[in-house]
């Protein structure tokens, strides 16, 4: 508690000796420079003759000068690989001014020249955080999922429980479940739903995709104990339409749309909409995969079936309509998101268990309204608010009468429901209506050229109701009632960038409050029968940190984060699911002190380059939240894990030779221990530092792209490409339980993939083919859940400008 409030004055300080130094009667100069097709120019420098003064570019491609006395100033702005521009600006007091630029290509020098400005990717890379950017723009033209591309990067673990649109778990060093949150431009998708997830996004409406690896920046807004992913979706300046769809095996379908028209005016349309269908079903073979002979003994040998009621059908539909870089807004947007999704549900925890009627349905209704402005009302404020209301419906289906075999057929009539099994015998039509309100402020006050602060507020409120016409299960009795959770998180930061730009301090602080009120059908203070009554829950928690970056010379970077920080219960986790998760309103917010430490540094021999980068991570996690073992209904709460200490390390290689050839390739392994000393009932645990169950500790992946055009000196773009996974096998339970003959595992993986692209006029046609999984391996995530076997499939994009 000392520490905390040493902390939080040497940051009020710090504000504080800041404010006092401006000099706020001079005036500014800001504006932004593009390239002729609109593009923002990261990296471009921006002279104001006579002042002294001078500046780069930020990753929005803007710039500005502050502290200019009055008068008359040439300005130039220059970019290696552009025509350098000049003009004439005259500084008056009380006078804001702000200029658009476009710097034009030096078209004699373009094969010769080599651009140092920065992309947006490069820039997110070199926070003072530990971040993962994948440029998402160069894999444009793969049929490739989102999951399967985060995968392949350092320090992340996804864990897939099927095929197309199953059930799915991000892990980034150690931590998984919802620590990892989700963000869509910066907006928290936890209450989006399904229909509209991260790995129903196609390759192509993608920008770049941003991994922070433990600390997160306050602009982000969540509650990301460890490790926050943000998709940014692509912002052309120029017209587009892009159009693409991939067929490929077990009959999967990916339909995906981008575009957008802006007017002379400001006036803007665009789009980002996608569909997504597969009958999933894929070959499964191996242990509890069996069906009874004559004489009532499964038939031997792992006989192959094909899963039968696993199809998947998801689409979103968003539409923007509003204005765009006008003198009063960079962007005010109305937009409307509409989302659905059907699927079978073919297993349960295993495939020991068949379901050949259980369906769920979902539906999203979500407008919502951004307004974001550089130089708001002064030139050194940036604003940034989004609001956004939805509408979430979601329906389990188990009304079967069945019970079904591997291959599809009957062998058990006249029971009720096929999820609750003899123990639980209740046929259901659960329906869970959830409405939220969404708000997000972002204000960002540049204090001088190297100081600025950033605040961020975020509202999450969710009111939950449902319904079941058919189900007579005690526990669904809670849930028939209306169910409350409000959720805020508050955050500041100052960054300060000292000894001549080679020394990036950022300091924030985290504020965490919510309140939930759920029903709950239990025994209340000592009576004799179950009674239903609402149980208020309400916390708080802090959380601060650090973050800083050093350069050492030219080609090293030393980056350094810690901060102490905590997680809100979100709705499942508090509210439960209606149907296998129960309700825990006594849940407590996790709280962990995470640390990062990497290394990176780059090579130049002529025309290849060589970039490597190894890291050390530290996690200690208090209260954790996970789901408890399932009682004698199937049904399970989540609860609070004491403690666990996580430790690890990574490192990873990414290497270009001349223009024809990338290679990359990554490793991490992470120790992650049960630190609990005692159990519930107070006695000495026996998995008292053993590792986590049912989680990976080492893993690799690897991969090389050959352009074959600049090899062969084609017209036309001919990528070819191979990566390779591998994930160390690890126990499902607990390691010190059980004898070493009898205990389950994930097995080790270790799957190829590989793909051939090839685009033609001018990049707006391409056609790829990809074959995934190529020596058809049995590949598990999850215990006993099989994922699919070797893929085909074949994308066809076109690109309208």
């Amino acid at each position: 508690m000392q520490f905390k409030k040493i902390f939080l004055t040497a940051i009020l300080l710090a504000i504080l000796s800041c404010a006092f130094a401006q000099t706020p009667s001079l005036p500014a100069l800001s504006g932004k420079v593009t390239d002729s097709a609109g593009n923002a120019l990261i990296g471009a420098t921006v002279r104001l003759h006579g002042s002294g003064k001078q500046t780069l570019t930020d990753q929005h491609g803007a710039f500005k000068i502050v502290y200019i006395s009055p008068g008359k100033y040439q300005l130039s702005v220059s970019m290696t690989g552009f025509k350098t521009t000049e003009q004439n600006v005259l500084i008056q007091s009380g006078h804001p001014h702000q200029l658009a630029i476009m710097l034009s290509e030096r078209s004699h020098d373009l094969q010769t020249v080599s651009v140092t400005g920065q992309t947006a990717a490069q820039a997110t890379r070199l926070q003072p955080y530990a971040v993962t950017v994948l440029d998402v723009k160069k894999i444009a033209d793969r049929d490739i999922d989102i999951n399967r591309l985060m995968d392949g990067q350092a320090g992340i673990r996804v864990q897939e429980s099927g095929g197309l649109g199953s059930e799915f778990n991000h892990s980034i060093h150690g931590l998984s479940g919802k620590a990892v949150r989700f963000f869509v431009d910066g907006i928290p998708m936890e209450s989006f739903g399904r229909s509209f997830s991260i790995n129903n996004f196609s390759a192509n409406v993608i920008d770049r995709i941003e991994v922070y690896k433990g600390v997160t920046p306050v602009e982000l807004g969540g509650d990301a104990l460890g490790g926050a992913i943000n998709l940014v979706t692509r912002r052309d300046v120029q017209n587009y339409l892009d159009l693409s769809h991939s067929y490929g095996s077990f009959n999967t379908n990916r339909t995906a749309v981008s575009g957008r028209w802006r007017h002379r005016s400001g006036f803007t349309l665009q789009t980002n909409s996608f569909y997504n269908y597969s009958d999933n079903n894929y070959q499964v073979w191996g242990p509890t995969v069996e069906v009874a002979g004559e004489d009532g003994r499964p038939i031997p040998g792992f006989p192959r079936f094909r899963r039968f009621n696993d199809d998947y059908r998801a689409y979103t539909i968003k539409a923007d309509a509003g204005f765009t870089n006008v003198k009063w807004a960079d962007q005010l947007l109305i937009s409307i998101t509409k989302a659905d999704q059907h699927r079978g549900i073919q297993t349960g925890r295993t495939m020991a268990y068949v379901y050949g009627d259980v369906r769920y349905r979902e539906d999203l209704l979500m407008p919502s309204l951004r307004y974001s402005k550089r130089g708001f009302i002064t030139p050194r404020l940036t604003v940034d608010m989004y609001a956004a209301f939805n509408r979430l419906n979601g329906t389990t289906i188990d009304t079967g009468s069945y019970k079904y075999k591997w291959n599809g057929e009957v062998f058990s009539g006249q029971v009720n429901g096929e999820l609750g099994g003899i123990r639980n015998p209740a046929k259901t039509i659960y329906t869970f209506k959830d409405n939220t309100t969404l708000g997000r402020l972002n204000l960002s006050y540049q204090l001088t050229d190297r100081q600025h602060l950033n605040f961020n507020y975020t509202l999450n409120s969710t009111t939950r109701s449902g319904s079941d016409a058919v189900s007579t299960a005690e526990w669904a009795i809670p849930f028939r009632l209306p169910q409350d959770m409000n959720k805020q998180v508050a955050g500041l930061s100052y960054e300060a960038v000292v000894l001549n730009d080679r020394w990036t301090n950022t300091i924030f602080i985290k504020h965490f409050r919510y309140q939930a009120k759920a029903s709950v059908y239990d025994y209340d203070q000592g009576s004799q029968s179950k009674m239903l009554f609402y149980r208020d829950t309400r916390d708080n928690a802090w959380g601060f940190g650090y973050a800083g970056k050093l350069l050492l010379g030219e080609h090293n970077m030393l980056k350094f984060s810690a901060e102490n920080t905590s997680r809100l219960p979100d709705a499942i986790e508090l509210l439960g699911d209606g149907s296998t998760i129960l309700n825990s309103s006594s849940l407590k917010p996790e709280q962990s002190t995470n640390i990062n430490l990497s290394l990176h540094r780059s090579f130049a021999w002529g025309t290849r380059r060589l970039q490597a980068s190894v890291g050390t991570f530290f996690r200690d996690t208090r209260n954790l939240i996970w789901l408890g073992e399932p009682d004698l209904m199937g049904t399970a709460r989540y609860e609070n894990l004491d403690r666990i200490r996580t430790m690890g390390a990574e490192i990873e290689f990414n290497y270009q030779h001349n223009s024809w050839l990338e290679a990359a390739a990554n490793a991490t392994y992470q120790d992650i221990r049960n630190k609990q000393q005692l159990d519930p009932n107070g006695a000495a645990s026996i998995v008292y530092n053993d590792r986590l169950r049912n989680i990976p500790y080492l893993m690799a992946n690897g991969e090389v792209r050959f352009y074959l055009d600049q090899a062969l000196q084609m017209k036309n773009r001919f990528t070819f490409y191979t990566n390779t996974h591998f994930v160390q096998r690890y126990y499902l339970g607990w390691p010190s339980l059980g004898a070493s003959d009898s205990k389950f595992f994930i097995p080790s993986q270790f799957v190829q993939d590989a793909g051939l692209s090839y685009a033609f006029f001018q990049g707006r046609y391409s056609i790829n083919l990809v074959c995934r999984n190529i020596l058809d391996k049995q590949v598990y995530d999850n215990f006993l859940l099989q994922k699919p076997g070797r893929f085909f499939s074949l994308k066809l994009r076109y690109i309208l400008k």
